[in-house]
């Protein structure tokens, strides 16, 4: 999630930076030859926010089953081992939601905890948001049993991690008690402006409005991608294993596949997120506590000292669109 103090942390931190020095003539000469080597084998794992749907609002419980089987049969057709985040509080508003979540277990879809009812750690007393967990997981874990698994992931509803670092702590040591792991993110993203802008167009009808989100979404994912890849090679010295962050609305469901075309252009292949953990990069501190959510790319970052970088912007004009009060 953006945060408007990170372009000032950014500048900031730039002012600190000292320039490169000139690169010899050595080094110069093997430049065509890293040019010609092939590029490391790049791994990401998908995972979907806010199930069974994020913006349940003007959707018929009859367009949302259908929403949501458009979207599990993308994810299936493209090979993608997703992860799905769910707000059990949503299964309440109307009977037969969570036929919604089941679609996602019968297609071998794994389902993970994100509370009960979304709330932010920032403003929650952790003994509030602990029990927002455990009521959280009671239709989840009862689904995923019937499969002979168990919920195993937790994902912080806004990427917040709590309003200092002895909360956060203590809640992570919760988690491990009852189970569970911190689903990190390093792909952090909009998604969800552009979903809003794409839902507006889908109720006024405008087609072409929604081709020209959808293409400018990928375009904005792709960018997206390359920013987080640069700052994890200046970061880490290579690119670890992403975990990318989606939520399950209209315009990923109708966009899956070209998303999921732009990832393998940029040479991805997808992975179960227990898998991508493994990375060792993973096990780097994190010690940011701060009121924004942000890519542990960039957690890891402020918690070296080091700049976090400016994230891409989406279009002005998708901004516009997406404002409140339309």
């Amino acid at each position: 999630m953006r945060c408007s103090f990170l372009r000032y942390l950014a500048l900031a931190l730039v002012a600190g930076c000292t320039a490169e020095a000139p690169r010899t003539r050595a080094a110069s000469a093997l430049v065509p030859a890293l040019q010609a080597s092939a590029p490391p084998a790049r791994v990401v794992a998908v995972t979907f926010d806010d199930l069974p749907w994020a913006r349940t609002g003007g959707y018929d419980e009859a367009r949302l089953a259908e929403l949501t089987a458009d979207l599990v049969r993308r994810i299936r057709g493209a090979g993608i081992p997703a992860l799905g985040f769910v707000n059990e509080q949503k299964l309440e508003a109307a009977p037969g939601r969570e036929a919604l979540l089941r679609r996602w277990v019968d297609a071998g879809l794994e389902l993970g905890n994100h509370t009960y009812s979304h709330r932010s750690f920032w403003t929650t007393p952790r003994e509030q948001y602990q029990a927002d967990v455990l009521k959280g997981e009671r239709v989840t874990r009862r689904l995923m049993a019937a499969r002979g698994t168990r919920p195993r992931f937790f994902r912080h509803p806004f990427l917040n991690t709590g309003p200092d670092l002895a909360n956060k702590e203590a809640f992570e040591r919760f988690l491990a008690a009852n189970g569970y792991r911190v689903a990190p993110v390093t792909i952090d993203n909009e998604d969800y402006l552009y979903a809003l802008a794409y839902d507006r167009a889908m109720a006024r009808h405008d087609s072409a409005a929604m081709r020209r989100l959808g293409a400018d979404y990928v375009r904005y994912m792709d960018t997206t991608f390359a920013f987080y890849e640069a700052l994890s090679r200046r970061l880490l010295g290579r690119e670890p294993a992403q975990v990318l962050l989606l939520h399950a609305n209209a315009l990923n469901a109708d966009y899956l596949n070209e998303l999921a075309a732009m990832m393998r252009r940029r040479g991805y292949t997808f992975a179960p997120l227990d898998r991508v953990l493994r990375d060792p990069a993973y096990r780097q501190p994190d010690r940011y506590t701060g009121r924004r959510g942000l890519s542990w790319l960039q957690r890891w970052a402020i918690t070296r000292g080091a700049h976090p970088g400016v994230e891409p912007a989406i279009s002005p004009w998708v901004a516009e669109a997406s404002a409140p009060d339309r």
